[in-house]
């Protein structure tokens, strides 16, 4: 799916035709009541669903719970853009809402950005998309060279509110929460329409948040013929594939990767859940069947709205979207995100001992004895309580330290800058960093807790987006239910002390699906480790990591020392630490490659460039 939106504007037929130029052969095109252009792209006709009331005009673009006939009778009601703003919050599924009032426009995607938007100004009025590229291709954008130095942080990039600064000059995205509105002149400004709740709904038997779960995996479901979904054996997975086959929908497949080595115990829990679903067509596939990580694609061209996510496992997605399109399913659901929604954090009992101190110390000492911390690192990480803006100024001395394994995140997993970073590319972050900081930037949540969840679903629901495009290829949309806006809001909504069970590793999960997956299957406390796939991947693409490192854009812009990165790969690792830093350099360059030919860089005059370093 692909579309762009404009504003009901005169000069919107001409940004439509800077928008078709090199456009879709046979673009869709719904108009404004005026009869002016309004949103134009590519679709199928299972992820639209449009009505309107009198001159109004609303668009749902994706997968959405929400009726026809009740959405238009509401749409009726509604007087202004904002009082959209209660509708959006009934509709569960993942979606773009579009709207046309009386000349002014809204556009906003979703909290986890698996439904993102973009917008810049283009033959001088604001234009939305789905992609940034679409946008920077028509206003004939660089590459903001600092963006690409910031996408080196690992492990996700930047901190926010930096994570939201696109890779192309002149293009701009809503932040968390905001929507887009483009008023009848065609000037555009965001808004904010979502605030966090606070964490004070008592759990009981999880009723709200299995509703939530079971709209949003019921959006994907609904209408179609086939859904597949992963059966890896961990527990989000599996408990998505239970509820999928509770859902109503078409009939479930299953897919199961088997890990390299043999190794684990993920294949016997995913037998075990298979047992228990006799309705679904079950799928293993051999890891002699699966392409390696690090493997380049095979056919699918590269994505240039900008570095990609876990890029290591591109190729893997690639088969993955070949093989559910060949099952006849155009919607996978993986359980990303799961961890993050359900597994409490540190930061959840740094909050609930502060809250509820008496509840809170049993589970401070059994994170101790997991974590093996002393009782000093204990006792500073449960009473530090920096601002965010005071950790964010902390991360700017500290990104070149060594990262401390195990210990509390506080506001978000620390960025790092990697070992073969330049000088010259390190200053520019810091600067960038120390900017943000004096902006006096606002947390996504007033907890840490909260942040952090907020924070991590936007990088899953990133990855989940970029995935797609991948899939696209193959006719095949990838689907987490667990980032959704509604599903989101239910566990932020949990009151802290029913989050964390002694003995249970995701007890919200585990009482919320309480007779929809099997007591046996939510009993499992541990997942199976990926090291042994990234071993494998590079033991057998170390030859072609090493020809990729010798010449790269990033050492030609001045952003890395090949030489270090030659290192790296050609170094023995006791464990997989060390590589951690690698996925964002590789996704970088790949990226840059990708639109090499097509974008000229802008330039940053105080990043020398470095020479190429070659291997012999």
């Amino acid at each position: 799916m692909e579309f762009v939106v404009l504003p009901d504007h005169p000069a919107g037929a001409e940004a439509l035709a800077l928008a078709l130029a090199p456009g879709l052969p046979c673009p869709t095109v719904i108009e404004h009541h005026s009869g002016r252009p309004w949103i134009v792209g590519d679709w199928r006709t299972d992820e639209i669903m449009s009505v309107s009331a009198g001159p109004r005009r609303l668009v749902l673009l994706g997968c959405a719970t929400a009726q026809p006939d009740a959405l238009a009778a509401r749409l009726g009601r509604v007087r202004s853009l904002a009082d959209l703003d209660d509708l959006a919050r009934l509709i569960a599924g993942s979606f773009h809402l579009v709207a046309s009032f009386d000349g002014d426009v809204r556009v906003q995607g979703t909290l986890s950005t698996a439904c993102q938007v973009f917008y810049a100004t283009v033959a001088g009025v604001t234009m939305a998309a789905v992609r940034p590229e679409a946008l920077a291709d028509r206003i004939g954008a660089g590459v903001d060279e600092d963006r690409v130095a910031l996408e080196l942080l690992s492990p996700f990039g930047p901190p926010w509110p930096l994570s939201e600064r696109s890779v192309w000059c002149g293009v701009r995205s809503p932040p968390i929460g905001h929507c887009l509105e483009i008023d009848r002149n065609g000037t555009g400004r965001t808004r904010r329409w979502w605030t966090p709740p606070e964490p004070e709904r008592p759990l009981g038997d999880g009723d709200f948040v299995r509703e939530a779960l079971f709209h949003a995996v019921g959006a994907r479901t609904a209408g179609q013929q086939l859904v597949s979904a992963d059966l890896s054996g961990g527990l989000d997975s599996t408990s998505l594939c239970f509820v999928a086959d509770r859902s109503g929908g078409g009939p479930l497949a299953t897919l199961h990767y088997e890990a390299h080595g043999g190794r684990g115990e993920d294949l016997l829990w995913a037998r075990r859940a298979a047992a228990k679903l006799p309705r679904a067509r079950h799928v293993v596939v051999p890891p002699t069947e699966t392409p390696d990580w690090y493997a380049p694609f095979a056919h699918t061209p590269h994505d240039r709205e900008g570095p990609l996510m876990f890029v290591r496992a591109r190729a893997t997605v690639e088969h993955q979207a070949a093989l559910v399109a060949s099952l006849g399913a155009r919607r996978h659901l993986q359980g990303v995100g799961g961890d993050e929604m359900f597994l409490p954090s540190v930061m959840c009992i740094h909050g609930l001992i502060r809250s509820a101190p008496s509840a809170a110390l049993p589970h401070v000492r059994a994170l101790r004895s997991r974590r093996r911390w002393s009782l000093a690192t204990t006792v500073q990480t449960m009473a530090s309580a920096p601002s965010y803006p005071r950790w964010l100024a902390a991360q700017v001395d500290g990104l070149a330290d060594e990262r401390a394994w195990g210990s509390g995140a506080y506001w978000e997993i620390s960025p790092k800058l990697p070992p073969w970073i330049t000088a010259d590319a390190a200053s520019a972050v810091r600067r960038l960093l120390r900017e943000a900081v004096a902006a006096g930037p606002e947390p996504l949540a007033a907890l840490p807790v909260q942040h952090e969840m907020i924070w991590i679903n936007r990088v899953n629901g990133t990855a989940m987006r970029r995935n797609s495009r991948i899939g696209a290829h193959a006719g095949v949309s990838f689907h987490a239910p667990y980032t959704d806006d509604r599903v989101l809001e239910a566990m932020l909504s949990v009151r802290l002390a029913d989050r964390v069970a002694p003995g249970r590793l995701k007890p919200v999960l585990a009482r919320a699906l309480d007779g929809v997956v099997p007591a046996g299957i939510l009993q499992r406390t541990g997942k199976d480790d990926a090291s042994p796939t990234l071993y494998a991947g590079l033991r057998r693409r170390r030859r072609d990591l090493l020809e990729f490192a010798a010449d790269t854009h990033l050492a030609r812009m001045g952003l890395i020392d090949g030489a270090a990165l030659h290192r790296l790969l050609t170094g023995t690792h006791a464990d997989t630490r060390p590589l951690m830093p690698f996925d964002p350099t590789l996704a970088c360059e790949l990226w840059l490659r990708a639109v090499a030919n097509e974008a000229p860089i802008a330039p940053n005059p105080t990043i020398a460039p470095t020479p190429t370093f070659r291997t012999t």
